[in-house]
């Protein structure tokens, strides 16, 4: 285009050398209006191609935010696997696990943050836009099962050791049962009777209170 404009320059020059002062004027006239023209319009290519160079960096901004958040949830840990552990240490190790991983998710907010920004910017094709709503649907799958996971393996948690607690109380009262049963070797039948009865009664209730709580854990664990 250049080019052009400068032969256009030479033909006006030399034009203006043949022609009278007012047609020379003329052609000066129209000159500068092509030239005013040809600046306008590569100023508007120019914001043209920057916007379209912009367009495509954030095109590939968004691949590779997609590519990354698709890398990430692929190494998250599928379902809710340690809700089924009975022991307490497991389900401390469990708890910190998926405190760690729920970290990471967070972590990765801004990441995609940033997906979402650039999304709501770009005029996305089916393929992307799909892509998109798979990406953020196994986004809130994933938040929601490790925020559940949590849950349940807190409540597992306390469950548990108020099963032990019980078992302990119940070893102890146990204990002293087998305790008192050692009677001296010079008693009446009356107080092994009054003995033999309060240890039923105590044994009676104390066992009752355990089978309780047995029951109230095993039926939790079922429901959960």
């Amino acid at each position: 285009m250049k080019k052009k404009l400068t032969e256009i320059d030479d033909i006006a020059g030399k034009l203006c050398a043949q022609l009278d002062p007012e047609a020379c004027a003329s052609i000066t006239d129209r000159k500068t209006t092509l030239d005013d023209r040809t600046k306008d319009l590569e100023s508007r290519l120019q914001q043209e191609c920057g916007r379209l160079e912009s367009t495509m960096d954030e095109h590939s901004q968004f691949a590779e935010k997609c590519r990354v958040i698709d890398t990430f949830l692929k190494t998250l840990p599928a379902g809710q696997q340690g809700v089924s552990a009975v022991d307490i240490p497991v389900v401390e190790q469990n708890i910190s696990a998926v405190k760690e991983t729920m970290m990471k998710i967070d972590s990765m907010q801004p990441e995609m943050a940033r997906l979402n920004e650039l999304s709501n910017k770009l005029s996305l094709n089916d393929d992307d836009s799909n892509r998109l709503t798979e990406l953020k649907q196994r986004w809130e799958v994933a938040c929601r099962d490790k925020e559940d996971e949590e849950k349940q393996l807190e409540e597992r948690l306390q469950q548990l050791e108020k099963f032990s607690e019980r078992c302990d109380e119940w070893i102890e009262f146990v204990t002293g049962v087998e305790t008192n049963l050692q009677l001296p070797s010079q008693c009446s039948c009356e107080s092994l009777l009054e003995q033999q009865q309060k240890t039923e009664v105590a044994v009676i209730a104390q066992f009752f209170n355990i089978i309780c709580g047995v029951f109230i854990f095993y039926l939790m664990q079922a429901l959960s």
